[in-house]
């Protein structure tokens, strides 16, 4: 791979964390190793881009969903590729690769946390209704939650539009349903708490609270703050790898790819410095019998799909001409093939299709299928 600046559109506001700047941090150190360096470009800048400058892929460090996608759509359209750093990539379509944490995986940490330390009463509180960071743990709250038994809805949820402030307020009128908070970052905690304060609930007397992003800021409050750390320099890195490996190459389609990196979590005084249980998974709670394949009507179109999955070409002929209703040896002769090798493969799709005869197969199609011969499209053979 020619070796050349790695271009890298940021949004100055995101840069402004110590997070993002410590992703910049490690998308650097890993260019230099490379004899590489970064180029930063303002991400509102791309229609002054001379794009022929530019390589195939570029590197897009922001967590604002307009800017990400209107940038994402002006590399489309110059033909370049977009690597998302510290961001997930999955609902901004092909042509998008990322490394980030994986913020699923984290939640389920939080929620399993606050579980094993007896919080079953979680409210998730300032999640910001527009940030793409915040929706993701949202949801994956939810999940997590489910595997527990624990049912959450939006009757647990404060997000807010343009002020915190508009989730805390809601919460403090419910606040005695809770026993736990989830708060989408340590900044948010530290508001929250300090609003818990002014309205006498103590954190973690009354309630334990726990975030995302482990940021010195949350390390000095008191109290400290129990937070899912994430390696954001091995996220740095690991946005320089994708880069690399769409560039490369190895990869001429420039196929999309996602590389997540791993968080744990930092205990501080706002879970009581609890720590967490190791050694064995939480206990799921018992779950009814998925009765998906259960149902006969279900269970049948499985093992017809089944079959017809399994099927060679000469074998869709001859189904065909089963539903067709021809007899044997007129199918032996439009296939050259013997009595013997014909009942070969008639055994094979019978017990693949789970029945027992050519009765029960025709019965099995018409019921399911629908009348007439749904596989007439299938190519007659012809010598």
């Amino acid at each position: 791979m020619k070796e050349q600046a790695v271009p890298v559109f940021y949004d100055e506001k995101v840069l402004a964390s110590s997070q993002y700047a410590t992703a910049l941090q490690g998308i650097k150190a890993k260019a230099s190793r490379y004899g590489q360096h970064v180029q930063l470009i303002p991400a509102e800048e791309t229609e002054s881009v001379d794009y022929s400058s530019l390589p195939e892929a570029v590197v897009l460090l922001s967590v604002s969903m307009p800017l990400i996608e209107n940038t994402v759509a002006a590399m489309r359209q110059h033909n370049r590729v977009v690597v998302l750093s510290g961001i997930d990539c999955e609902q901004f379509g092909p042509a998008v690769s990322c490394a980030t944490p994986s913020r699923r995986a984290e939640t389920q940490q939080l929620v399993n946390y606050l579980y094993n330390c007896g919080k079953k009463r979680i409210a998730l509180v300032g999640f910001g209704a527009n940030s793409i960071n915040d929706t993701f743990r949202y949801h994956a709250a939810f999940t997590a939650a489910a595997a527990w038994g624990i049912m959450l809805s939006d009757r647990d949820v404060w997000r807010w539009q343009r002020d915190p402030a508009e989730s805390f307020s809601g919460f403090f009128e419910a606040h005695e349903r809770y026993d736990a908070i989830i708060c989408p970052n340590d900044v948010i905690s530290i508001c929250l708490i300090n609003e818990c304060k002014k309205h006498g609930v103590r954190v973690p007397e009354d309630l334990y609270l726990a975030s995302f992003g482990h940021m010195s800021v949350g390390s000095y409050f008191r109290p400290s703050i129990t937070s899912a750390s994430m390696d954001m320099l091995n996220v740095g890195e690991q946005t320089y790898n994708v880069w690399r490996f769409l560039m490369s190459s190895d990869n001429p389609d420039k196929t999309s790819l996602k590389i997540t990196v791993p968080s744990r979590i930092m205990v501080g005084e706002s879970t009581a410095g609890q720590q967490p249980v190791f050694g064995q998974p939480p206990a799921s709670p018992t779950l009814n019998a998925d009765q998906f394949y259960y149902n006969p009507v279900i269970s049948e179109l499985v093992g017809l799909d089944y079959c017809i999955s399994q099927r060679d070409e000469l074998d869709m002929r001859i189904i065909k001409a089963i539903v067709d209703k021809e007899n044997y040896e007129s199918i032996g002769e439009k296939n050259y093939i013997s009595s013997s090798a014909l009942r070969y493969r008639l055994n094979k799709i019978f017990a693949d299709a789970g029945v027992n005869s050519r009765v029960e197969f025709e019965d099995l199609i018409h019921t399911h299928l629908g009348d007439g011969n749904p596989f007439s499209f299938v190519d007659e053979y012809t010598a």
